[in-house]
């Protein structure tokens, strides 16, 4: 699958809506409970970060995902969803 931007993804979101992309990039935060959490991605192309959602029961390595440090390289395929009830504009 062809990885897409950050840039490309705030550039125009309504045409990756409810499509599974990849995305590739570093981890500017990451805050996660037992049962969910997120990641705020960055790949160096946009100043904006992009949402990523994780879930414990559909990730089996979800407890060394929410185990990692600031600045670690993730490559991520998902859904991209939405939001314009949120703060952020999508999540993945």
């Amino acid at each position: 699958m062809k990885r897409i931007t950050v840039k490309q993804l705030f550039t125009d979101p309504a045409a990756y809506a409810s499509q599974e992309i990849t995305v590739a990039g570093w981890a500017r935060t990451i805050r996660a409970s037992n049962a969910f959490g997120f990641i705020e991605l960055n790949d160096g192309s946009y100043l904006k970060n992009l949402q990523v959602v994780i879930e414990a029961e559909k990730l089996d390595n979800y407890k060394e995902l929410a185990k990692q440090n600031v600045g670690a390289s993730f490559c991520v395929t998902g859904t991209l969803v939405l939001t314009p009830e949120a703060k952020q504009p999508f999540e993945l």
